[in-house]
């Protein structure tokens, strides 16, 4: 046990000397009381004595207090999580649709599920973090990073990442998953990718998976098992269908939107049966946009568990046991209170 104000402790060399005084003093008051009684020395005195113990250990249990003792401890390993996750984003055109002009797009909608991911994983301590958009292939924003530069990744979020920020005329979705398992470390202790996406398929102009296609969300979906990668799914769309709203240079809604062809407006609808079978294949799961309840902690189950000693190289570590010294004067204070104040 060390004190952190040791000087206060040479007043305990005080104390008895500070008492024999006023015990000196106060039997001195008492001798005339002696004097015509005889008979009550030998309780006075008792009673003399034990009122200036009694005072002596109080008030050197209050001057350890006061002195802030504390015990040095070893703390026991920090358990943290450790692992790769990368998010991988749909930044194809169907992003950018809307439910009616001015609404929050779909890529807007994105943005605050990844910035509150990071902000989840934060708290864990290893995890490490990569930024991927996707059209047909999938291309690194930010690369898988640590803890540190997560305020790096949380501005790529909000300022980077956005619809065609990856060069693509169409949408897949096994040629991206394909490109982002060899973004992983070889020593991952886990690898995770959180896919968002409307689900929708896009090829030159029709909106339906190729055979090439289903050949390669097959591929993908093969190698990411025989990685141990596993994929969680999050949809962002509207089943009823939205589109793309035009503005022009003072970012007024023309009242026209994107066409397919003369007359007719592009309408992209947001599927879930490709992300459901991506998920539940990698040993995932599927979100859906408006009930994200649990994503973080599914997201924690993929990670591993890693146990750290923590260092402190300046100072050890202490634990302040001042109340030990006042709990033990609470009996002594309770009898002298009794029987010298109280009566």
């Amino acid at each position: 046990m060390i004190f952190e104000n040791p000087g206060l402790l040479w007043l305990l060399l005080v104390i008895p000397v500070f008492l024999i005084v006023l015990g000196v003093l106060g039997w001195g008051r008492k001798r005339a009381i002696i004097s015509i009684f005889p008979s009550v020395y030998n309780s006075l005195w008792k009673k003399q004595l034990e009122k200036y113990i009694l005072a002596g250990v109080l008030m050197a249990l209050l001057l350890l207090a006061l002195a802030l003792p504390k015990i040095s401890y070893t703390a026991p390993p920090a358990e943290q999580m450790s692992g790769e996750i990368i998010l991988l984003v749909d930044v194809s055109g169907s992003m950018g649709a809307q439910s009616e002009p001015y609404a929050s797009s779909r890529m807007d909608r994105v943005k605050p599920i990844l910035l509150d991911i990071v902000e989840a994983m934060d708290e864990l301590g290893q995890v490490k973090i990569g930024l991927c958009g996707f059209t047909n292939m999938a291309r690194s924003h930010v690369p898988v990073i640590s803890r540190e530069d997560y305020p790096y990744l949380e501005e790529s979020i909000r300022k980077i990442i956005g619809v065609y920020s990856v060069a693509g005329s169409s949408t897949g979705l096994g040629g991206p998953i394909l490109d982002t398992l060899a973004k992983f470390s070889e020593d991952a202790t886990s690898k995770t990718i959180v896919m968002v996406s409307d689900g929708a398929p896009f090829y030159w102009g029709a909106s339906t998976v190729t055979e090439k296609e289903q050949a390669l969300i097959e591929e993908a979906l093969v190698a990411a098992v025989e990685q141990e990668v596993s994929i969680i799914t999050i949809g962002v769309g509207e089943r009823e269908g939205a589109k793309i709203p035009l503005y022009d240079s003072n970012g007024d809604f023309t009242g026209n939107y994107a066409q397919k062809e003369k007359g007719v407006d592009y309408i992209f609808y947001y599927q879930d049966d490709i992300l459901r079978d991506i998920a539940s294949r990698t040993g995932g799961k599927y979100y859906f946009e408006d009930n994200l309840t649990g994503l973080p902690e599914f997201i924690e189950t993929q990670l591993e568990t890693v146990y750290t000693d923590e260092i402190h190289e300046e100072e050890e570590l202490y634990r302040y046991v001042a109340h030990w010294f006042l709990l033990a004067a609470i009996p002594f204070w309770l009898v002298f209170a009794r029987r010298h104040i109280l009566g």
